[in-house]
């Protein structure tokens, strides 16, 4: 388990040598209440770091918890998740490739531990609005009560979509675990609204017959609402499901906490790499873009005779430009603090006659 989570932090440095389109961290000290099915209701502390790196065709993070309960006992989880993507067809096309790796673990006082990884493939399709993906999907679990390494594979399946500010996924999973089928159903959707974030789940697992797992349902959600910059009040409740491969029990929850970050989440969502990042309004139009660290971002382009304009930082993070601009071909870029030139990554370039490139903005 050690070795997957550090062979995960060196692909993550590796492969975000250059600057990523976003980059956060973050710490949740939160207060918890759980009811285990098989385990009397605990109340605990808990400090959750996570970092974070995604760019167009990279999303990593790297999360964990560290947890103190009241009859001074203490637990230790971590994760990493890795996403690679590629555009097989050339940047214009809907079509992409992904590959995504999870290693995680525990580590319980009462010297239980536990550890599991996944990997799927997947091929994606879609726009700016709306896309899908199907692909296969295989893992493995350990746990330190059985010492028993439990495989499971199957087929994935997944629609996602979104709308201003608001995300929405469904997600279909059949594992074959120990000769069973467990076929998975889980639905995701967050929304922000002014400073308030809302996040709401809910999930399906089928049992199978002849094996000990019996159906189940889980569902609940997370509000966060930012009371400065950098700084959230969060709250949530709900359920979760029993861990088939780590053989850890399902349970409910309720836990309020302080979110201190170095700028707000950004809900990492496939979409064309090089697709028009101009987007028709009523009667305006909004160009927009994802870059890296930045106090202060501009474009500027053949439409502008090459004078910057002043873009505006979203809540997403995305810097954003109100502008009408008829259909066609035009070349850009974007100026970062002032003095740094570069085209966003993702987006076709041509040489623009100086030694360097400009990026091409597709109005349709």
């Amino acid at each position: 388990m050690q070795r997957g989570l550090a062979l995960l932090v060196v692909l993550t440095l590796v492969l975000t040598g250059s600057p990523a389109s976003a980059q956060r961290i973050q710490a949740d000290l939160s207060g918890t209440r759980v009811d285990f099915d098989t385990v009397a209701t605990l109340n605990s502390a808990s400090v959750s770091p996570l970092i974070e790196w995604q760019t167009q065709k990279l999303f990593t993070s790297l999360t964990g918890s560290f947890t103190g309960f009241e009859d001074g006992e203490w637990a230790a989880q971590g994760r990493g998740d890795i996403s690679l993507l590629a555009a097989p067809l050339g940047a214009l096309s809907p079509f992409r490739m992904e590959l995504l790796g999870i290693a995680k673990g525990s580590y319980h006082t009462a010297d239980f531990r536990t550890a599991s990884t996944r990997g799927e493939f997947r091929l994606h399709a879609g726009g700016r609005q709306v896309g899908g993906w199907v692909g296969v999907v295989g893992a493995r679990g350990w746990a330190s009560g059985t010492g028993d390494v439990i495989g499971g594979a199957g087929p994935t399946a997944g629609l996602w979509g979104r709308q201003g500010t608001t995300r929405a996924a469904l997600m279909f999973t059949r594992l074959r675990i120990e000769g069973f089928w467990f076929p998975e159903l889980n639905a995701r959707v967050s929304t922000v609204a002014g400073p308030v974030e809302v996040l709401a789940y809910g999930g399906w697992r089928d049992g199978a017959t002849g094996s000990t797992v019996e159906a189940s349902a889980w569902g609940g959600g997370t509000i966060s609402w930012w009371v400065a910059r950098n700084m959230a009040l969060v709250a949530g409740a709900g359920s979760y499901p029993s861990d088939l491969l780590e053989a850890l029990p399902r349970g409910r929850y309720v836990s309020v906490g302080l979110r201190i970050a170095t700028r707000r989440s950004v809900v990492p969502s496939i979409k064309p790499l090089g697709r028009p990042v101009y987007e028709r309004e009523e009667e305006t139009g909004l160009l927009r873009f994802m870059v890296g660290v930045a106090t202060r971002v501009e474009v500027v382009g053949d439409w502008t005779g090459w004078k910057p304009l002043v873009m505006q930082r979203a809540p997403d993070g995305a810097w954003v430009l109100r502008t009408v601009l008829p259909s066609g071909v035009y070349r850009f870029n974007l100026v970062i603090d002032g003095d740094r030139w570069i085209v966003p990554e993702g987006v076709p370039t041509v040489d623009d006659g100086f030694g360097s490139q400009s990026g091409l903005l597709i109005v349709p």
